[in-house]
């Protein structure tokens, strides 16, 4: 039976005669293929928030050796982890539906169980999100200048995930923050009059309608 784990492994051997005289050493080197499962998205690129289902299936050997009839699941990186199992049909696979909600990214490790008690080697499987919202203005374009004191500028906020119904916004990082509702088309406007010149920072955020609060973006720009 090999360690857990996969990769270069090392036998190091040595032999002693009957006074316990030690021979000189030889060097074993090897790989082990990994035994973790394969974890497949039934999508490329699964939707923050959205329902999607894995399917998971066995390594080849491992199965042929001892069928497998569960698989341990961990999420990490989403709004509420856990662990948990999944039972394997008879050929080994398993489906599980997930919906992957972590404001940057979020990962799953997946390990298998065979009927001998063998516990695989742990797979993983991870994707990235951008929740953070898309601002712009034409007054005060980002990282660039524009308008002046007291110039009236529109600043415009719209998703990059799904029911979102509000934004809270902060000038500075130093004024209160606002939030403002969402129209229809999940997006909003404000209207800002700068007091001062000079350099000036926006941060921006969405809440969706279960409440949960995205990524913040920093917008930086300008006055004239």
């Amino acid at each position: 039976m090999p360690p857990a784990g996969s990769g270069l492994m090392t036998l190091w051997v040595r032999s002693l005669d009957r006074a316990y005289n030690g021979s000189g050493i030889a060097r074993y080197d090897f790989r082990v293929k990994s035994t973790g499962p394969t974890i497949s998205p039934a999508v490329p690129e699964p939707e923050f928030g959205q329902p999607t289902e894995f399917t998971l299936r066995p390594d080849p050997g491992l199965q042929a050796k001892s069928p497998v009839v569960s698989y341990s699941v961990k999420t990490l990186g989403g709004q509420d982890d856990r662990t948990f199992d999944v039972t394997a049909r008879p050929d080994g696979t398993a489906t599980v539906e997930l919906a992957l909600d972590g404001l940057y990214s979020e990962n799953l490790q997946v390990s298998s169980r065979s009927a001998n008690g063998w516990v695989s080697d742990t797979a993983w499987w991870g994707t990235s999100f951008d929740t953070t919202p898309g601002v712009s203005s034409v007054t005060y374009p980002e990282n660039g200048s524009g308008g002046g004191i007291d110039v009236p500028g529109t600043f415009t906020f719209t998703p990059r995930v799904k029911d979102v119904v509000s934004y809270t916004y902060t000038f500075n990082n130093g004024d209160p923050e606002v939030t403002v509702p969402a129209g229809a088309d999940h997006t909003a406007s404000i209207d800002w009059s700068p007091a001062t010149d000079g350099w000036h920072d926006l941060t921006v955020y969405a809440t969706t309608r279960s409440g949960l609060e995205l990524a913040p973006y920093d917008y930086f720009f300008t006055v004239n």
